[in-house]
Formats: structure tokens, C-alpha cells, sequence
């Protein structure tokens, strides 16, 4: 009854287990992306965060390697070195491994540095799903290892996903064909086999009546003995071959030379380099949010980033055509009729373009067709001033506008990117690293004519690590490299300059706030009155008669400065009062922020 339940589950565990398989990847990826997440915004206390940023790593290594254990490619790898992960063995040992790293990605989540306020809410939600998914589909994965596999019948869940409802038939026939392939191997077609006799049998031959004949002793260095079988090496007219020089006799004293050699030189170099990075890791600052100027420099490199993967795709209107011999399947040496009525055949409406007739015209010797394979067809049939008596006239014709132009291009992005007023200081220092990276890339454009068929790729490439690195440095996570002494000098120059000029402004309000309180006669009397309380709770014994008494005559009650104040009030001094009065509010409310009344 079992057996055929589970054989009536062999047809929709095909789907099911395959469905499984796909989300069993998406959960792999899931965790890669959160291990890169985690990575990332990893926090420095110590210099210890490194062991962690590898543990991150590791984890990351193991999903790809089960992503690729469960794509249908290298069965046989895996049959052969990794038999828990092979055709015969369930998902047992992938469910535990899943489970682990879902509990460990969910064990990040218990510090402060991966708290959702710190990762931020998207971020966070990666993480969690990763962990999730990879407990859930463990789960699964186990659950459907006991449902659609039959040990009886030698049938595994993992053959029920790859060949469905006749599993059984194909292990069963798979197990007859090794049989009957072992049992078809002759006694003579099968490798010698040696063991010691019996004892039983060498204690009759001591027994024996006739006395014993001893011969010489075997001469190892005879090379005319007869072979044991026909599968030894010293068979008639096959010599042992002298191994004396070769590689693998000698390859492990090169490298003992070479390590002994170069030891001294590079262990010191490697301790300093991992004494230096201790010593800059625990002086580092903590991260950052990424600065203003850094931000519009990845910007520029994201634009640069989505053209050249959009001038990648294959449906680039402006990328290179195939070339004829391709899509011909041609030799190189084929005819050229022969060639170009290939070509017509896959032509629209069976017949050449203007541009195939203008280069079969080209294709006069073999020079002209290694030209048209090594610059393409422009250059091939554009070139008034080439040779073929010297090709480097068609190098000269093809440089500058097929090679300088697009590299000058990524040029200006990176300089754009890279320019100390438009991204600060924190993109500027990657200039010279950056132009040093482009010029590499056009180097090997000039060397490698291959590359062009991939160029826009190579730009995206490029571009993709140089915005990675821009934005571990400017955020502080990696590459920390502090000030020189001169702009920090200038860093603390400009902050005391702000202060002066904060405190001259505040200064400036009191004493505009002063006058304000002379001027009006109901708080200079309320500001006298306390004035006189002060003198008089600081000399309870003094006379301050005279001081009330006192009256000072103000440069306000001139009849001059009286007429004068009335015609600015009447608009006769051509002052606008309205600019004034908002004027005064803006002041009065820059001098008086942050002040509690």
C-alpha cells in the first residue's frame, strides 16, 4: 500500500521537488545578499571585526556551492567527491547545512550594529527573510526526502526530481547496466590481482619429497624479463622511461628554492602590512552616513554604470555585428562567392546589402579578411590611406575612434567623479587609483583587440568597483585614511573662523538688543530699577539718592535728530520701512534661536 502511494507521488513530486529546487536556490541567494548586507555594515569595535567580516565570507562560499550542488551540472563531481549531495543521497545533509545558516544569518540580528535603526528597514528585512526562508525550506527539504524516497526500491528523492514518475525504471536499469558492464570484463582484460599464497599450500611444498632447488637471486635491473600480464610496463619493445627530469620529480625542490628564497623578502612585507592594518583598524573612525560630495560622485558613476550595462545588452543597436565567417559558419580560406552567397542565404529576402557587396569587393587575399577579423568592417572599407603592404596603417585608422574616443569618454566620467569640487575631498583621493585603473583598461584594449567585443562590459566592470570602493571610504568602513597635517590645520581654522563669527553675531544682537532697551521708556526704567536693586543688594549701606536723581540729557530729545527720525518715519529719507521691519525680523530671530525665556 505504501509503495504505491509513493509511486503514484513519483509524478507530482517532479513538480514539486523542482519547484523546491528553484526556491531552495532563491533562499541561497537571499542569504548571500544578506551576508553582503551584514558585510557591509559590519561595525569595527576592534580590530576582531575581521574574523567576523570572514565569517560573513564563508557563509556567502557555502550558498554558492549549494546553489551550484543543486543546478543540474558537475552530477558526476559530486556523485564522485560529494556523495551527500549526489543522485543517491536525499536532502538530509542540505536541510542541516540550510538550517544552520538560517539560524546563524537570525544570530546577527542580536547585536546593535545589525538592529533594523542601524541596517535601516529594507536592509533589515533582507536579513530576516534570509534567516526565515532558510529554517522553513529545511523544513521542507526534509519533510519531502522521507515522502518521495523508497530505500526498498533504492529510489532517492533526488532521483524523483530529475527523472519524475519512472525513477524506479531508470534505477533499476542504471543498477543492471554497472552490473552487466562488471560481469562482461574478461579475466585477461581485467588488471592482475596478487596475494600470498595459502599456508596450507606452503606447508606441503616444505613437506615435499624431493629435495629443494634454490635459484639465484632475481635480477631487478633485467629488462628483458617476460611481462606478467600485457598490462605491465617492461611488455617487448616498451622501455621504462628515464623519470629522472621530469617535473613532478623536481617540482617541490623549485618551490622549496623559491620559498626559501623569497621568504625573506615577503614575510616581513606581510607582517608589517598586518601590523599597519591592526594599528589604522583600531584608530579608525566609526561609520558614517555618506557625505554630500561623495554622494553625487556615485551618482555619476551609477549613470555611467546603467549606460555601459545598457551598450552591453544584445540588443544594442550600436553593437559590433557578427562577423561574416560566424554567421556563415566559413573557414577563413573559404571562397569568396561561396562565402557571400552564404551569406545572402541569411539575409532578408535572400539578397546583400550595400555594405556586404562594398566588402566582398575588400575581400582580395587572405591580409584583407585577418584585417576585417581584427578591426571589423568599417575599418576594412572606410580606410582611403591603408595598406595591406603595411597593417599598421589600419591601426592608425582604427585607434582613434574606435578605441581613444570610448576610453576618453570613461575618462571624463571617472574625472568627473574623482574632482575635488564636485565630490570633496573624500572622492578626490581616489583620482590617481581610479585614472591608473582606466589606463590599465585601455592598455589591454590596445594589446588585445578582443577586448572590444566587450568593452562596454569591461566600462561597467570597472565602474562597479570604483563607486564600492568610493563609498567604503567616504562611509569609513574601509580605506580610512586620515587628513594630511595642512588640511586638518585648515579644517580647525575654518571651525574657530565659524565660531568667531557666531559669537560677533551674538554680540552684535545684545548690543542692537541694548540700544532697543535705551530707547524704550518703559523697560529703561524697568532696566534701571534693576540696576539699582543690584547696587543696592551689593551695597545694602550706600546713598542712591543721587543716582535717581540724576538726569542725563539724551541725544534723542535734539530737536534735529527728532525732525530727522520723523521725516524717516514719514518715507521722506528714502528708506523703506516694510524691507526694514522684516530686515529687523529676521534678525531678531536668528540672534534669539535656541535662547529659553
Amino acid at each position: 500500500m505504501i509503495a504505491k502511494l509513493r509511486e503514484s507521488l513519483a509524478g507530482p513530486g517532479y513538480v514539486i521537488l523542482n519547484a523546491t529546487r528553484v526556491l531552495n536556490i532563491i533562499v541561497f541567494l537571499d542569504i548571500i545578499a544578506a551576508c553582503a548586507v551584514m558585510l557591509v555594515k559590519i561595525d569595527m569595535v576592534n580590530s576582531f571585526f575581521f574574523f567576523q567580516a570572514v565569517s560573513h565570507a564563508i557563509v556567502a562560499l557555502i550558498s554558492i556551492f549549494l546553489i551550484v550542488s543543486e543546478l543540474p551540472i558537475g552530477r558526476d563531481y559530486f556523485d564522485r567527491n560529494w556523495p551527500l549531495f549526489g543522485q543517491d543521497a536525499g536532502f538530509i545533509t542540505l536541510a542541516g547545512i540550510m538550517m544552520i545558516l538560517g539560524v546563524a544569518v537570525l544570530g546577527h540580528l542580536n547585536t546593535d550594529a545589525m538592529s533594523q535603526k542601524s541596517l535601516g528597514l529594507a536592509f533589515w528585512r533582507i536579513v530576516l527573510s534570509a534567516g526565515i526562508l532558510a529554517m522553513v525550506l529545511s523544513v521542507v527539504n526534509i519533510v519531502a526526502t522521507f515522502v518521495f524516497s523508497d530505500r526498498k526500491a533504492g529510489v532517492s528523492a533526488r532521483h524523483v526530481r530529475v527523472y519524475g514518475a519512472v525513477a524506479p525504471q531508470k534505477v533499476v536499469s542504471r543498477t543492471s547496466s554497472r552490473r552487466s558492464f562488471q560481469l562482461s570484463l574478461k579475466r585477461e582484460d581485467s588488471l592482475p590481482t596478487y596475494s600470498a599464497s595459502p599456508m596450507k599450500r606452503t606447508a606441503k611444498r616444505l613437506t615435499a619429497r624431493f629435495p629443494l632447488k634454490i635459484s639465484a637471486p632475481i635480477n631487478h635491473h633485467n629488462t628483458n624479463d617476460a611481462a606478467s600480464s600485457k598490462y605491465s610496463r617492461d611488455s617487448a619493445g616498451v622501455t621504462m622511461p628515464d623519470l629522472t627530469h621530469h617535473p613532478a620529480m623536481y617540482s617541490g625542490h623549485v618551490i622549496k628554492s623559491v620559498l626559501i628564497f623569497f621568504a625573506p623578502i615577503i614575510l616581513p612585507r606581510l607582517i608589517r602590512a598586518y601590523r599597519n592594518f591592526r594599528s589604522s583598524s583600531s584608530s579608525r573612525p566609526p561609520p558614517r552616513y555618506l557625505p554630500d560630495g561623495p554622494a553625487r560622485s556615485l551618482n555619476v558613476l551609477f549613470g555611467g554604470i546603467v549606460l555601459f550595462l545598457l551598450l552591453s545588452l544584445p540588443f544594442n543597436p550600436h553593437a559590433p555585428e557578427a562577423n561574416v565567417f560566424a554567421l556563415t559558419r566559413s573557414r577563413i580560406n573559404t571562397p569568396t562567392d561561396v562565402l557571400f552567397h552564404r551569406l545572402a542565404r541569411v539575409r532578408p529576402d535572400g539578397e546583400l546589402t550595400d555594405a556586404d557587396s562594398l566588402l566582398k569587393t575588400k575581400f582580395t587575399s587572405l591580409g584583407a579578411r585577418k584585417v576585417y577579423l581584427t578591426f571589423g568592417p568599417d575599418t576594412l572599407t572606410s580606410c582611403q590611406f591603408c595598406s595591406f603592404d603595411n597593417l599598421h596603417t589600419f591601426l592608425l585608422y582604427y585607434l582613434p575612434f574606435h578605441v581613444i574616443l570610448p576610453h576618453l569618454v570613461h575618462f571624463l566620467l571617472l574625472g568627473v567623479a574623482t574632482s575635488a569640487s564636485f565630490g570633496a575631498r573624500e572622492s578626490a583621493r581616489w583620482r590617481t587609483k581610479f585614472t591608473l585603473a582606466g589606463l590599465a583598461l585601455f592598455a589591454l584594449d590596445v594589446l588585445y583587440n578582443q577586448i572590444s567585443l566587450m568593452r562596454p562590459m569591461a566600462f561597467m566592470i570597472v565602474d562597479v568597483f570604483c563607486a564600492l570602493i568610493l563609498y567604503l571610504s567616504a562611509t569609513n568602513r574601509f580605506f580610512v585614511k586620515p587628513p594630511p597635517a595642512g588640511e586638518q590645520v585648515e579644517d580647525a581654522l575654518e571651525m574657530a573662523l565659524k565660531g568667531m563669527m557666531t559669537t560677533s553675531s551674538k554680540l552684535h544682537a545684545v548690543n542692537v538688543t541694548r540700544n532697543a532697551v535705551v530707547r524704550n521708556k518703559s523697560l529703561k526704567s524697568l532696566d534701571d530699577l534693576y540696576w539699582q536693586t543690584i547696587v543696592a543688594a551689593e551695597n545694602p549701606t550706600g546713598d542712591t539718592g543721587n543716582a535717581r536723581s540724576m538726569v542725563s540729557n539724551s541725544l534723542w530729545d535734539e530737536e534735529e535728530v527728532a525732525k530727522a527720525i520723523s521725516r524717516a518715519m514719514a518715507g521722506q529719507g528714502g528708506v523703506d520701512l516694510a524691507e526694514l521691519g522684516v530686515n529687523a525680523n529676521d534678525f531678531v530671530r536668528g540672534a534669539t534661536q535656541g535662547l529659553e525665556l
